[in-house]
Parts: C-alpha cells; structure tokens; sequence
C-alpha cells in the first residue's frame, strides 16, 4: 500500500519536494529578504528599494531583472509556510562566509529606513538560528552595519 501511495505522489513525500525544490538560490535570498520587508506590517519603499540595490549587488543583475526577481519573490513569501522552505537548501548549499553576507544583507534591508523594529529584529534571529549563524556573529554584523550608517 506505501508503494502504491509513493508511486501516486511521484515517489517521495510532497514536504521532501518542497524542502527539495529547485528554486534558485537567488530566489530564495529575495524571498527572505521581501519577507523582513513585511516583517513590520509595512511595507517601506526605502526597504524595498534597498532590497533591489542588494540583490543587484550581490547577484550583478541588471534593474529589470531585479524587478522579476523581486515580484517573484513576494509571490514566493506569499506561498510559504515557514522559513525552514527558504532555510534548509541555503544552509546545505551556502558556504559559511555567504551564510554571514545573506545576515548582514537582511540588517541592512532592517535598518534601510533609519529604525530597527522588534518583529524585524526577531526575524534575523530566526533566520540566523536555522542558518546556523551564531549569536555573536549575529550581533557583530548588526553592529557593522549599524556603525556604517552613522
């Protein structure tokens, strides 16, 4: 009977498929960043803005396929369930030293608009724990970019 139920839903559990997929990286760091946007329960344009000019940055895209990649982002962060969706490919596929880029990107999306809120806050932390970025990494690229702001 779980042969037959394997074969009818292509061979492996629907929750491996979605922890498995094969989105881009790239996607998947958009997402989180969108997803901290929202974090707050607005939606900054100052935020967003810093979003594009990360990701162009990081992944030397050009201004339309940033836009794509953020509108498909935020579709992505509309269809998620938890962070573990975005997490667990990054944290197998990420080295350590882009693991602490990705945390140091999702602080200066945070403090884009000149204020840091608890819900953003605690977000990092979150995606930090699941990323295996330790505390004081954590704070010590928060108090980078806060340093670098002033």
């Amino acid at each position: 009977m779980i042969a037959q139920l394997r074969r009818i839903l292509g061979g492996e559990p629907a929750v491996e498929r979605v922890l498995e997929g094969r989105e881009p990286p790239e996607l998947t760091i958009a997402a989180l960043l969108v997803e901290l946007t929202r974090s707050d329960f607005t939606t900054s344009q100052v935020e967003l803005d810093e979003v594009r000019r990360l990701l162009m940055e990081r992944f030397g895209l050009e201004e339309t396929a940033v836009q794509a990649l953020v509108a498909d982002a935020s579709a992505r962060a509309d269809r998620a369930v938890s962070l573990h969706e975005f997490t667990h490919r990054l944290n197998r596929e990420l080295a350590d030293s882009d693991k602490l880029e990705m945390i140091e990107m999702l602080w200066r999306v945070s403090l884009a608009d000149g204020h840091l809120d608890k819900h953003e806050e605690q977000l990092i932390k979150r995606i930090a724990g699941l990323l295996h970025v330790s505390d004081r990494d954590r704070v010590r690229l928060k108090l980078k970019v806060l340093e670098g702001q002033a």
